[in-house]
């Protein structure tokens, strides 16, 4: 969205029919209409219009929002809530003091560009050895080392991987995972030495000119290497890519949806595991991606699948919620965890990492020690060599 005149219009769509109410996880949690989707619309256009002053309320019934648009995938009238809520942040950070939003900006770049990385990876070490944790901290202490996965082969298949900016800083071992299949497929597979990102965290948080430096940085990439099929294994950055980057000339897919397709991939041998295997299924991923990983899972000879069916569609991880959660975000999380504590789990299995995240500090505040991992890393770990 461009203008404000653009955001009146969206708003205006919404005939606060109330359809979105049973789909708004956080909503499901609070009851406040607030915390709705039709809420939040109601806020941000009596923000847009000076009828509303900026207020601590008000950032956060906007921020505690997760983007998993089950809303907008309900609505009747098509309002284009994604637009809406994003613009409508981006609205408010106008009103934030100046150093506030610089640091906003800054805490963004850290976490999506190399030099950040370094400097959070030497964070880490110092995070690991503090006796006191708080949930910045403690994530601190989840953030890998670089890869040192073998360097893909050279096949006439290959595959472009886009790790974003979570995979490389949090998620190394998927990344080794997926080259692991891929060279057992015979498949070869090009990772780009230069880190870049989606723009899904600058985005929804309301960097907008921000997100849309980081995609055009990727479409540069992918137009100047002749990329035409691209791989990523987050669902949310999977999301972001599919709705600003692919097109009719440029393929993308998530890899569980890209493994699925494979014919290679049923001649392949996998170790029998009994594990019983919690499958967490994010938001981000549509039917279809939520199939294949069923049907990708199913591939590990007796191998026992899970769940969640406690009529809560979110983990509330969504954008930086994950590292400052909102007390409806916090309940979607203990929900989770709650659900979890009375399954006899040995593994939980994610697609998308800032969910994995989420789970993963939830389940180590709740004394519980369940290992949390993408679907691809349960199939590498039972691939026969």
């Amino acid at each position: 969205m461009s203008s404000e005149v653009d955001l009146t219009k969206a708003t205006d769509q919404c005939v606060m029919c109330g359809m979105c109410l049973p789909h708004c996880p956080t909503y499901q949690v609070s009851q406040h209409e607030a915390e709705s989707p039709r809420g939040r619309i109601s806020l941000v256009k009596a923000f847009s219009e000076g009828k509303l002053s900026a207020s601590a309320s008000l950032e956060t019934h906007l921020q505690s929002c997760t983007g998993c648009m089950k809303c907008q995938q309900a609505c009747p009238a098509n309002v284009p809530y994604q637009d809406i809520i994003d613009r409508g942040r981006h609205l408010y950070l106008g009103q934030l003091k100046l150093s506030t939003r610089l640091l906003q900006k800054i805490s963004i770049a850290v976490l999506t560009h190399q030099w950040g990385h370094q400097l959070l990876a030497l964070s880490s070490i110092v995070a690991k050895r503090l006796p006191l944790k708080n949930r910045s901290v403690r994530l601190l202490t989840l953030v890998n080392k670089p890869n040192t996965f073998d360097k893909a082969i050279n096949s006439q298949q290959s595959v472009t991987i886009l790790p974003g900016c979570t995979g490389s800083l949090f998620d190394q071992q998927t990344l080794s995972s997926i080259v692991k299949i891929l060279n057992y497929l015979n498949i070869g597979a090009t990772i780009p030495d230069k880190l870049m990102c989606c723009g899904a965290l600058a985005q929804h948080s309301g960097h907008l000119k921000q997100a849309e430096k980081q995609i055009v940085t990727i479409n540069h990439y992918l137009s100047k290497h002749n990329v035409s099929e691209f791989i990523s294994f987050a669902s949310g950055c999977g999301r972001q890519l599919k709705d600003h980057v692919a097109n009719a000339q440029l393929v993308h897919k998530d890899i569980v949806s890209w493994l699925a397709k494979s014919t290679k991939i049923n001649s392949a041998n996998f170790e029998s595991s009994r594990k019983r295997v919690f499958i967490h299924m994010p938001c981000t991923l549509d039917d279809d991606e939520r199939d294949n990983v069923i049907e990708l899972l199913n591939l590990i000879p007796e191998i026992q699948l899970l769940e969640f069916n406690d009529g809560i569609a979110c983990c509330g991880a969504g954008g930086m919620q994950l590292i400052s959660p909102e007390p409806s975000n916090r309940a979607l999380l203990d929900s989770k965890i709650n659900t979890i504590r009375t399954i006899q789990a040995d593994v939980i299995v994610s697609s998308n990492i800032g969910c994995s995240l989420s789970l993963q500090l939830g389940l180590k505040e709740a004394g519980l020690d369940i290992n949390v991992i993408h679907p691809v890393t349960l199939l590498a770990q039972q691939l026969k060599h």
